[in-house]
């Protein structure tokens, strides 16, 4: 193992915060696929929404346990669900408004008291609620899973064997996906932060290990091209109905798996770039942190690319487009931090 590609425990958890902003703007990005039809093979060749939901919520679970377990599985409750209040729903709230806004003025949708008291909740997917959207795409429903996950984890930190956690949420995301009662998407990153969780636990048993990044590449890419075959191979080709269900679940499985090598060749990326271009670092580590600010505005501003494509001009629109999303999330991201040192 050459120093380069030595990872440390330590340069993992730093990577911690590129890797999530990476996994978010790879959803906003997959997302414009959905704006207009000029757009439409991005979503047909490329996408990655499920991966990447699932590379944050692990990221979640590890971050998450891990703090739990160098304060010894002690925690302040009620703080740390101010801290946890603070950091989605302010955000969150700004880009339901303007998803209602947009969805009424743009495309005339027009939802319910109940739905929209669900949603401003953030647990519209708990009672099987419409998720609020503009009409490009339905992206709230990740908040449901992510307070699902946060209200578990206060319940099972102190699990000493992690692992049966890992299998029980395997066996509900199994049974839910051939239900039809809870949205696939949920499903197949639901084990992925448990697992995290258990990561974590495994982490502190190894103490100061390190990890080779080239063993993490060879994992990594073989896996990323299994689940691009289960997930996009049905554009391409047909496969027997008979196969469908097993192929979903051998995706949930590969989506738990990979988060773990994604988050090491992402450390590998950060040393590499601290060593070799700081600069570029930086301006990656900014653009991150504006990541889920970006996430929950970015949908009804779709309407901009939309618009765009419609009149003829598609790339100017996408320019326009990530112009704006940047400026906006930019400017969120300053007054939430503003919020939150006044919440403290």
């Amino acid at each position: 193992m050459t120093k380069n590609t030595s990872i440390s425990l330590q340069e993992l958890l730093d990577a911690n915060a590129l890797a999530r902003g990476l996994a978010i703007w790879t959803v906003v990005g997959c997302h414009v696929g959905l704006a207009h039809a000029f757009w439409k093979p991005i979503s047909t060749f490329a996408s990655a929404g499920k991966l990447s939901v699932s590379i944050f919520l692990f990221l979640s679970g590890l971050l998450l346990q891990t703090q739990a377990n160098r304060a010894d599985g002690q925690l302040a409750v009620g703080a740390w669900l101010k801290k946890r209040f603070f950091r989605i729903y302010p955000l969150y709230w700004t880009g339901l408004a303007l998803t209602l806004l947009c969805a009424w003025y743009f495309r005339g949708r027009i939802f319910g008291a109940t739905v929209i008291a669900a949603n401003f909740l953030g647990v519209s997917v708990w009672f099987g609620q419409k998720v609020l959207s503009s009409g490009y795409a339905v992206t709230f429903w990740f908040i449901s899973l992510l307070l699902l996950c946060y209200v578990l984890f206060l319940a099972t930190r102190r699990m000493q064997r992690k692992g049966f956690l890992v299998l029980g949420a395997f066996a509900v995301a199994f049974a839910a996906l051939p239900s039809g009662r809870v949205m696939q998407a949920a499903a197949f990153a639901f084990p992925a932060f448990f697992a995290g969780m258990a990561q974590a636990d495994r982490l502190q048993r190894a103490g100061a290990a390190t990890f080779d990044a080239r063993f993490h590449l060879a994992v990594f890419l073989p896996l990323l091209g299994a689940l691009a075959f289960i997930f996009k191979g049905p554009n391409f080709f047909q496969l027997d109905a008979r196969w469908s269900l097993a192929l979903d679940w051998l995706g949930c499985v590969g989506l738990t798996v990979i988060p773990w090598s994604a988050l090491v060749l992402v450390a590998w990326l950060q040393k590499t770039l601290a060593r070799r271009a700081p600069s570029s670092l930086r301006a990656a580590l900014w653009v991150s942190g504006l990541s889920f600010a970006v996430y929950c505005i970015h949908e009804p501003l779709l309407v901009v690319v939309d618009k765009s494509s419609r009149a003829g001009h598609p790339w100017w629109g996408l320019l326009g487009y990530v112009l704006l999303v940047i400026g906006a999330g930019w400017g969120l991201d300053a007054l939430d931090r503003r919020l939150k040192r006044f919440s403290r």
